[in-house]
C-alpha cells in the first residue's frame, strides 16, 4: 500500500508541477533556494492566494519557467526570471470559469489552438477593483506547444520562444507598472 501511495504521489506531483524547458539558446535558467524565496517572488497580493505544492525539494533548478495549479484549479501560478532581472518574479492567475457551450480558442502567447478547457481567460488582480485578463493556455505549457509545433513543421522554435518570453516579461512589466487612477 505504501508503494502505491508513493507512486500516486509522484504522479500527482508530475501532473501538477511543471518546470518548463526547451532546448533553444534562448533558454533562461535560474534557481530558487528556499520556500521563503519562492513565496517572496510573488507580490504580497498574490502571496495571500499562494498554495505551494507538497513535496517541493529545494533548491529548485528551473529552466525557462515554473508553473503549477492549486488542487481546485482556480489558481495557476507562474514563476520566471529574465536574464536582466535580479530576482525571479511570480504571479497568481485566477481562472475564469467557462460559461455556456465549449468553444475553441487561440492562446495569445503561443498561438496554440484548443478547447475552452485548454485555452481560456486567466486573470491577474491589479488592485481590489481592477484585473487584467489574458486568453492563454490554462496549463501554461506554451513553451512545450511552441516546440512541438516547430518540430512538426520542421522549423526552428527560437523566434517563437523569444516572443513568448517577451510576452511574459510584458505581463510582469504591466503588473509592476500599474498605478490606480
Amino acid at each position: 500500500m505504501k508503494l502505491f501511495d508513493l507512486i500516486m504521489g509522484l504522479e500527482y506531483s508530475k501532473s501538477m508541477i511543471k518546470s518548463h524547458s526547451n532546448n533553444s539558446q534562448a533558454e533562461h535558467s535560474f534557481s530558487i533556494s528556499s520556500e521563503d524565496e519562492l513565496v517572496k517572488s510573488f507580490r504580497v497580493r498574490d502571496q495571500k492566494k499562494l498554495l505551494l505544492p507538497d513535496r517541493l525539494r529545494y533548491p529548485l533548478n528551473i529552466r525557462s519557467y515554473f508553473t503549477w495549479k492549486e488542487p481546485s484549479g482556480v489558481y495557476t501560478y507562474l514563476v520566471m526570471k529574465m536574464p536582466n532581472w535580479d530576482l525571479p518574479k511570480g504571479v497568481a492567475f485566477k481562472r475564469t470559469a467557462p460559461s455556456g457551450e465549449p468553444t475553441g480558442g487561440l492562446c495569445n502567447w503561443c498561438h496554440a489552438y484548443g478547447s475552452s478547457e485548454e485555452i481560456g481567460l486567466l486573470s491577474v488582480a491589479m488592485s481590489a477593483n481592477v484585473s487584467n485578463s489574458y486568453m492563454i493556455c490554462q496549463d501554461l505549457r506554451c513553451i512545450e506547444k511552441i516546440e512541438e509545433a516547430a518540430m512538426l513543421a520542421g522549423k526552428d522554435p527560437e523566434k517563437n520562444i523569444n516572443d513568448l518570453y517577451q510576452k511574459m516579461q510584458k505581463l510582469f512589466e504591466n503588473i509592476s507598472g500599474y498605478r490606480p487612477d
